[in-house]
């Protein structure tokens, strides 16, 4: 008979990370069935036999970043912890001044728009969020997939030690990537097109995004209120996706890579609507094309490698709060620009 027991956990803050919480705690023997919720901050694990203990647990996700405890109370910060994250933060928000400074110094000589994220920026702007995307903890559930199909790819394919032939699952996938996220980002372009947007709904819109972008730099900076904040496909879909037993063959990495376009994650779904606002095939395919680019590098590490970004906890909090307030400030920066478009604010 199946018993049920109930965790909390700390450092859960999209979709994604339930996905990668569950596929881990599957793997454990004698797990059953497992239901993480962001909203809640909880993982309901069905198990047979001996209950994972939190020692367990917390050595399987210490690379992750996850914190399990037996109840709410214990997973309150204490003291020292509270002290580590306010001075990331601090950290962070110094260093996010120092780029938005850069940042304003480059507006003030006119080329700033390499750096907006609207529907009419330049690739180059993409391919930058993009790496922001792949340094954000919302990579670790692709990067765990890289590793995992990587592994399953060389026991049936690569039976020696090229390291070309090790490579070889890691561009597929990178390869399968760049290429969806370039044709559905077209597509979404294409449907933007047709709904024929006028001027004013398209600023609108623009309007919107940035207000989902600050909910996402909000979430990032793990403001409570803003667990809610989550956008993706039902749950049983990015769960048959993220499987990699689901896809066998020798074009396995590539089909996954392709199916990365619709696991739920802030920056992709960020990017798919500007895709979708742009109202071109082009330009909408440049946005997500050079969007999967900019990921890249990051998930080539993570799988080369066999390491994650955040193995270190205190790296992965200083880089989130520096992300956080970054995507926080070119949120507002694409309001204001977007109210001055609309006449509301006017430029000197």
């Amino acid at each position: 008979m199946n018993s049920e027991h109930i965790y909390f956990v700390k450092g859960m803050h999209c979709a994604a990370c339930e996905v990668l919480i569950e596929k881990k705690l599957l793997e454990i023997p004698g797990v059953k069935a497992v239901d993480a919720s962001t909203v809640d901050g909880k993982a309901t694990v069905e198990y047979e036999g001996e209950k994972p203990t939190i020692h367990i647990l917390n050595d399987i996700f210490k690379k992750d970043s996850y914190v399990f405890f037996e109840n709410p109370i214990l997973a309150t910060e204490d003291s020292n912890q509270k002290e580590s994250t306010k001075n990331s933060t601090l950290f962070g928000f110094a260093i996010a001044i120092g780029i938005i400074m850069i940042f304003l110094l480059l507006d003030n000589l006119g080329i700033s728009g390499l750096f907006n994220i609207n529907s009419k920026s330049s690739a180059v702007s993409f391919f930058g969020f993009g790496l922001v995307a792949g340094l954000s903890s919302c990579a670790a559930l692709v990067g765990g997939m890289v590793l995992s199909l990587s592994k399953q790819w060389n026991e049936l394919y690569s039976h020696t030690d090229s390291s070309l032939k090790k490579l070889q699952p890691h561009i597929l996938f990178n390869v399968g990537r760049i290429v969806s996220y370039g044709i559905f980002g077209g597509i979404l372009g294409l449907i933007g097109s047709r709904l024929a947007l006028s001027f004013t709904l398209t600023v609108w819109l623009v309007i919107a995004v940035s207000l989902f972008m600050i909910g996402l730099g909000l979430q990032m900076l793990e403001v409570k209120a803003f667990r809610h904040f989550q956008l993706g496909l039902p749950k049983f879909i990015t769960r048959s996706i993220a499987d990699e037993k689901n896809f066998q063959g020798r074009y396995m990495p590539f089909v996954m890579g392709v199916l990365t376009f619709f696991l739920p994650c802030g920056f992709t779904i960020t990017a798919q609507t500007i895709a979708l606002l742009s109202g071109s095939f082009l330009q909408g395919s440049l946005i997500m094309g050079f969007f999967a680019l900019g990921t890249a590098p990051m998930l080539l590490v993570i799988g080369i490698s066999s390491v994650k970004f955040f193995s270190k906890p205190h790296v992965a909090l200083t880089f989130s709060r520096v992300a956080g307030f970054l995507v926080l400030f070119f949120a507002l920066w694409n309001i204001y620009n977007q109210m001055n478009a609309l006449g509301f604010i006017g430029l000197n």
